[in-house]
């Protein structure tokens, strides 16, 4: 029971500190100049409460889940201080991609420079580096797995993935690579396939045709949440 106090007390003050967030996306000062006259997206409530239930379980997942990747407090900081950002990066994204079907660089950019720095110094801090050569890896894998989708897509006449989309998948693949391979790869075919499930309702509802656009980047990082938090626990059970 007490290990839930401390996920428990995060998601409440990352849900508070959220607020501005949800309001600021809500100006949409994030369009180009053909989006502004698009529709508004509405209340943005489900932003703090986004950031709340991932920023807990990112630091319950670093800070109290034994892992020989975080093998002490000076990696837990490190990484803390480097995901946590990127949570909040990840937020913005996934109300942005809603809004607009976009994953703009301005934050995309920054996003994946902090992860580029942030994960070194992790490794030199103590998480050694097998784990920093694992989200290397796990990055690039991720980034060219979608990137052979966004062709195929294209070819097709789709325009379903674009490049924020592979970019994406190299942020979230890199983080979760960190951790181990289980939550690597459960996570990006998580969002994968939790992708398609949306597409394919989307379709069957008729909202879009098979040529039209709708924002993957939230499916992409539900699927990163739930690698996080049920990988290991895959490997143990496999073990």
């Amino acid at each position: 029971m007490t290990d839930l106090v401390l996920p428990s007390v995060v998601a409440v003050v990352v849900a508070v500190l959220g607020l501005p967030v949800a309001r600021w996306l809500e100006r949409t000062t994030y369009r180009k100049p053909d989006e502004v006259d698009e529709p508004s997206p509405g209340r943005r409530w489900w932003v703090p409460v986004a950031l709340g239930l991932s920023s807990a379980a990112l630091l319950h997942r670093v800070w109290q889940v034994p892992d020989e990747a975080v093998p002490g407090w000076p990696v837990a900081l490190v990484l803390s201080l480097t995901l946590l950002p990127v949570v909040l990066s990840c937020v913005c994204l996934a109300a942005m991609d809603l809004d607009v079907h976009r994953l703009p660089d301005r934050i995309m950019w920054p996003t994946m420079g902090l992860l580029g720095v942030g994960l070194p110094v992790a490794a030199l801090v103590g998480g050694g580096v097998d784990p920093l050569l694992r989200a290397l890896l796990a990055g690039v894998g991720a980034g060219a797995f979608y990137l052979l989708i966004a062709l195929l897509s294209l070819a097709r006449g789709s325009l379903a993935l674009g490049l924020g989309d592979v970019k994406l998948a190299v942020v979230l693949g890199a983080g979760l690579g960190w951790f181990g391979w289980p939550e690597a790869v459960l996570g990006i075919y998580a969002g994968f396939l939790v992708g398609g499930l949306f597409a394919l309702g989307l379709l069957v509802g008729r909202k879009v045709s098979w040529k039209g656009e709708f924002a993957y980047g939230p499916a992409m990082m539900l699927g990163a949440l739930l690698g996080l938090l049920v990988g290991q626990g895959m490997l143990v059970g496999l073990a």
